[in-house]
């Protein structure tokens, strides 16, 4: 509690549209998990990269990007002929090299002069990828010769420019993922639990107004909140919602498989239900059979205040729990700013 009345008012608001965004953001990971949206966007642009079709031993054509799916060191995080939803750049330029490699005139090279050639003569490369591939390798080589002190090899520093190449391209493909999907799924999923909740802001800021106790009592959830270490981890999860097309260290080898999304819908569904209790423990929410006993005019400004307040609630949960968390972050470190200082010792 501030001892401000607004101030606490203001902070109850931001809390609310702090715990509305968790739910939001659990419900669109079970969407983006149980579509396997991450996996389809990626098969897209390994298709669409890598569409030189390459004959295997069988005489069978297929695209390059669906050879280096069903490669070894790729199948173990998919069922074959299927993207997985995380590739590692190491793993992915192993996989790709593979194959540059094996259909070329110098298969296993152990120089960069080798790679060079190798990626020159290859057929399993459209002539752009060719040349953006001959531009790192000779990179690499000069980069190389100049060094004083060798302390990496030529070819480790080849690997790490197509590693680097790799991750710049998926971090475009988060961007279609964010722009195509995430938001879509968070407006959808915000007008949903907007409804069923009746989340009205203009609602819940009468109630707080004119509650005292509710107001003082969000304050102090409020301000727990931010040093809980399940809403910070809860944040930092849906700061990397829309940033897992490519692998991070904490999802490597992660198997599209029943159990997993099984694990991830359960997980989401128990953050959804504690989230909710800590709402209706806060204030009362909900829809009331009173609220339509109206007639005349009542009707016609009931209909518009509850549209901009759900409207505007929704706007709210847009910006995303992290924007909320961080918002009563500062609001809090403005508020403790004014400690008393120490006294002096002299």
């Amino acid at each position: 509690m501030s001892g401000f009345p607004i101030l606490d008012l203001v902070i109850g608001l931001f809390f609310i549209f702090f715990l509305l965004s968790i739910i939001s953001s659990s419900i669109v990971e079970i969407a983006l998990t149980v579509t396997m949206v991450r996996a389809k966007i990626l098969g897209e642009w390994l298709l669409r990269i890598f569409d030189t079709e390459i004959t295997d031993a069988k005489g069978v054509k297929t695209p390059l990007g669906q050879v280096i799916m069903n490669h070894c060191a790729l199948t173990a995080l998919s069922p074959t002929d299927k993207a997985p939803s995380y590739i590692d750049a190491r793993n992915f330029v192993s996989a790709l090299l593979d194959k540059i490699f094996t259909f070329s005139t110098i298969s296993g090279p152990k120089s960069i002069d080798e790679i060079i050639s190798s990626i020159g003569n290859s057929t399993a490369l459209s002539d752009e990828l060719k040349r953006t591939f001959l531009i790192y390798a000779t990179e690499a080589k000069d980069t190389f010769k100049a060094m004083t002190v060798k302390t990496t090899g030529a070819i480790e520093l080849f690997r790490s420019k197509m590693e680097n190449w790799y991750d710049s391209n998926m971090d475009r493909l988060t961007g279609t993922l964010k722009q195509q999907y995430t938001r879509r799924f968070t407006l959808l999923t915000g007008v949903i639990v907007c409804i069923a909740l009746n989340a009205d802001t203009i609602e819940i800021a009468k109630y707080l107004y004119n509650n005292p106790q509710a107001r003082a009592n969000l304050a102090i959830k409020a301000d727990a909140a931010i040093k809980d270490s399940t809403y910070i981890k809860q944040v930092a999860g849906i700061n990397k919602l829309a940033a897992t097309v490519k692998d991070t260290a904490t999802k490597q080898k992660l198997e599209v498989s029943a159990r997993q999304l099984a694990k991830t819908v359960n997980e989401k569904v128990a953050d959804i239900s504690a989230t909710k209790a800590v709402l209706q423990d806060s204030l009362p929410l909900g829809w009331n059979a009173n609220e339509f006993n109206l007639q005349g005019w009542d009707i016609v400004f009931f209909v518009l205040s509850k549209l901009v307040g759900l409207s505007v609630t929704v706007a709210a949960i847009m910006m995303g729990a992290p924007f909320w968390f961080d918002v009563l972050n500062k609001i809090s470190n403005v508020r403790g700013a004014g400690t008393k200082p120490k006294e002096s010792d002299n």
